[in-house]
């Protein structure tokens, strides 16, 4: 095989295959001769001279790179395909990383194609995938954690992706991962521009109301970390519900372009409005149904948020009621549910709304409480349960409040829920001062029953917790 050479800004060669593998709207790309990283041109030969794209490129790659920091950048170049380099010759261009094995279908008539989330979201093309590929109803929470994360991590930074969508987020369900990919665009607010609106489906309203008006006027609204916080809930919504959030029977316009500018608009209107139906769908599992944390940002996403763009919830509050969702996930005792977990929501009755499958076993939840600072031993409830499913691992993020479930966070296990014939018990596996309920301390390597009503001090440190026993159902 003949290669060719990329020459970066940085003098550097960088061979690369003559095969085109891939184009998108912008950019043309190549694989490099190892196969690990990716050429990718840009089509526009003008922005070569652009000295605000490059200037834009630089500091992506330099002050705004989330990657280069030593001690969470491992972490977080798994969730972006960051670019690496700028590519001047022989065409201007950026080296970004060649996407991970775990972005592509392994099986079927789609094997080695990228995993585009409308497979995933869309009842419809999921079932034409194979078990394998789908992945189960936790699988997508799990996922959804990372995807907010991301997005957390580009606001602080200060940036905005601006073209948040299915195709701009890789994702794959059985692995619980995601990627954040075209990078090269990101928005620098009132420094760099964006370069696109978005993605239909995904769009803003406000985007899409002002869009009419010039560049230049005060009240026209362009792509931002607001509009990123739309189309995240917009994402997380169709992940994890199986549909699009403002897409049901009203009709708005006359042609069917201005009913999608209107109903993704000025006038869109969530299908799961609590005081509007016009728009109202029937739905298998309402939104409620997604437990304490999470339905109450999607109310203030699509209600409070949909039309007033500083209510939306933030990313770093997705990320949080995300984790916390995850703790409150019931394995599903009916083999033949596609979904095979859901949520616990307090005060209802623990049925599967997948497959109306109902626990009927009874099960602990950890409700966890914590001492303000100075206020040693007066506990308090915190809002923040754990389904003791078996099998169900703590760690620091639980059993200590002033440890979040965040990136670089110790994930060194701590204790473990274990069903042991007739009883329920929590197993110590590295938690110095656990103490029963009866006042014993619980060395490492054993463990003490639970039962309701039960008190268990996890660590007598200043920040630890107590996790308080309820029985369910």
């Amino acid at each position: 095989m003949n290669l060719l050479t990329a020459t970066l800004k940085d003098g550097r060669r960088v061979p690369y295959r003559p095969e085109q593998i891939g184009e998108g709207g912008m950019k043309r790309v190549f694989f490099t001769a190892d196969r690990q990283s990716v050429v990718c041109f840009f089509k526009d030969a003008r922005l070569k001279t652009d000295r605000n794209r490059l200037e834009r490129l630089e500091k992506i790659l330099g002050p705004f790179n989330p990657t280069a920091d030593p001690q969470t950048g491992k972490h977080f170049a798994e969730l972006f395909c960051w670019p690496t380099a700028i590519v001047m010759e022989p065409q201007f261009g950026v080296l970004a990383p060649a996407y991970s094995k775990n972005f592509f279908f392994k099986t079927g008539p789609w094997q080695g194609k990228e995993k585009e989330g409308k497979w995933f979201s869309s009842p419809k093309l999921r079932k034409m995938l194979p078990p394998a590929e789908r992945g189960d109803w936790a699988n997508y929470l799990a996922m959804c954690i990372p995807m907010a994360r991301a997005v957390r991590k580009l606001h602080l930074t200060g940036l905005a992706h601006s073209d948040l969508s299915s195709r701009n987020v890789l994702v794959d369900p059985p692995g619980g991962r995601c990627a954040v990919i075209d990078i090269d665009s990101l928005v620098v607010p009132g420094i760099y521009p964006p370069d696109v609106l978005g993605t239909p489906g995904f769009i803003a309203p406000e985007v899409l109301k002002t869009q009419h008006l010039p560049m230049g006027d005060r009240n026209r609204r362009l792509p931002s970390n607001l509009t990123d916080l739309h189309a995240l809930a917009v994402l997380l919504y169709e992940y994890l519900l199986r549909r699009h959030p403002l897409r049901g029977p009203k009709v708005n316009g006359q042609t069917a372009e201005e009913d999608e500018l209107l109903s993704m608009g000025s006038k869109s209107l969530w299908i799961e409005d609590p005081h509007d139906e016009s728009n109202r769908v029937d739905v298998n599992v309402p939104y409620r149904k997604l437990g304490p944390y999470l339905s109450g940002l999607f109310h203030r996403a699509f209600v409070e948020g949909l039309h007033h763009p500083t209510t939306r919830p933030g990313a770093a509050e997705w990320e949080s009621a995300l984790a916390r969702s995850a703790d409150l996930l019931i394995p599903c005792g009916n083999p033949a549910c596609e979904e095979k977990a859901f949520l616990y929501c307090p005060d209802e009755a623990p049925v599967c709304p997948w497959c109306r499958w109902q626990l009927k076993e009874p099960v602990p939840v950890l409700e966890l409480h914590y001492a303000p600072p100075g206020r040693r031993g007066q506990y308090r409830p915190e809002g923040h349960r754990v389904v003791g499913h078996d099998g169900k691992r703590l760690y620091r993020w639980h059993t200590h409040r002033h440890v979040g479930f965040a990136e670089g966070a110790e994930a060194a296990l701590q204790a473990v829920v274990l069903r042991q014939e007739d009883q329920w018990i929590l197993a110590n596996y590295n938690l110095h001062g656990m103490v029963s309920p009866a006042g014993n301390p619980v060395p490492v390597g054993r463990g003490c029953p639970l039962r309701d009503g039960d008190e268990v001090v996890l660590s007598g440190d200043e920040h630890g917790r107590i996790a308080v026993v309820r029985m369910i159902p």
